[in-house]
């Protein structure tokens, strides 16, 4: 068995999917990420709030307004810290 220290933001969010009953554990969710499996989609509820903000998204990616990718995980790690 391998053992990895994750940083406290990120076990925070894989314990906050177990919670949510995404995952019936913290191994679950990291074999699901490692391995790129599909979250039971019936598990994650009703996600029509989302639906504005995808279509803003969309209309953004449209008009050319997006970020490259060093500048994304620049800000990224400007919120959370280094990742």
């Amino acid at each position: 068995m391998m053992r990895i220290d994750l940083k406290p933001q990120i076990e925070a969010l894989l314990e906050a999917q177990v919670a949510a009953g995404h995952f019936a554990s913290v191994e679950d969710a990291v074999t699901a990420a490692v391995l790129g499996l599909p979250i039971d989609e019936a598990k994650l509820g009703d996600l029509t709030w989302a639906r504005p903000y995808l279509d803003q998204a969309d209309a953004a990616i449209d008009q050319g307004q997006t970020s490259s990718e060093s500048e994304t995980y620049s800000e990224l790690e400007r919120r959370f810290g280094k990742l």
